[in-house]
């Protein structure tokens, strides 16, 4: 299971908006001693953007304002990456090479065709990606869960259940 810290934005039918947290409680990049010499904050600080709401279910009953780890299942994440780096990756080569031998079978320069092809693939691909990866969150096996509020012990791993 992969935890993030998130806060709850707003409830609604045993489901809620989250936002995940970035860095830490103490202000992330902001209140860190080597934020000077940090790649990760001065070489693409520029691309930050804020983090987008997501649904996450909701049994422990979090309210809004409530901070909350939540957790997916690591298959669940290993195959949402898949389908956005493998197939739009395979759809971009298969195009091209469709691409290259229907330019040279019509007397066309096959480079121009596999280029053309490629991107062609890659937009497919992604597009394909999204609409897979958009109908399994139908299924409420594959959202994130709300496992427990913020500073709140789990009992159940500290004391077994006989």
């Amino acid at each position: 299971m992969i935890e993030q810290t998130a806060l709850v934005v707003s409830v609604e039918a045993g489901q809620a908006w989250v936002v995940p947290q970035q860095g830490s409680a103490a202000g992330g990049c902001a209140a860190c001693a080597s934020k000077n010499s940090c790649s990760s904050s001065s070489v693409l600080g520029f691309l930050r953007r804020e983090p987008q709401k997501m649904w996450a279910m909701n049994p422990v009953y979090a309210r809004p304002g409530d901070t909350v780890i939540v957790g997916m299942p690591g298959n669940t994440l290993v195959t949402y990456s898949l389908f956005a780096y493998l197939l739009p990756l395979i759809a971009l080569i298969l195009a091209a090479m469709l691409g290259q031998k229907a330019f040279a079978l019509l007397g066309l320069p096959s480079e121009l065709g596999a280029v053309f092809a490629g991107v062609a693939g890659l937009i497919g691909g992604l597009r394909l990606a999204n609409r897979v990866v958009a109908r399994s969150f139908s299924s409420s096996d594959s959202l994130p869960v709300i496992l427990r509020v913020s500073g709140q012990t789990n009992f159940s791993q500290i004391l077994p259940l006989a």
